[in-house]
């Protein structure tokens, strides 16, 4: 009975972290707007293989369930869709503009161009590198 227990609350945890995931993979594909397109493909590749591991064991009431099949063809489509999101942040990591990944954070390389003057006043404080 205990072992019982252990086995629905684990199948229970998994489909609210699948709920989560897919949450996170819908709004990464909205989000994937300004990337190339093949990024934007991945992006809702993903998406769509984490809706389909979680039909697959939305109707499971334990993993006595889901067949064998089921559970290694879910285990292949997570490992694709982690290879996939680690081929987006490295896409991303590399190509992207510093403004873009940085914005309101670096107020001094984002807001003044070179040739602007940039009142001192209020970065006095302020450790400056270089």
């Amino acid at each position: 009975l205990a072992a019982l227990q252990v086995e629905t609350r684990t199948l229970a945890m998994l489909l609210r972290l699948l709920c989560q995931l897919h949450a996170a993979c819908t709004h990464l594909a909205a989000s994937a707007w300004g990337l190339p397109s093949s990024m934007q493909e991945t992006a809702g590749h993903v998406r769509h293989g984490v809706e389909g591991v979680q039909a697959s064991l939305s109707h499971a009431h334990s993993f006595h369930d889901l067949s064998s099949l089921v559970l290694v063809q879910s285990r292949e489509t997570m490992t694709r869709a982690q290879l996939s999101i680690d081929k987006l942040l490295e896409y991303v990591g590399q190509r992207a503009p510093l403004p873009w990944l940085v914005g309101p954070f670096a107020p001094a390389l984002v807001e003044y161009p070179e040739d602007v003057p940039v009142e001192m006043a209020k970065w006095e404080g302020c450790i400056t590198i270089g």
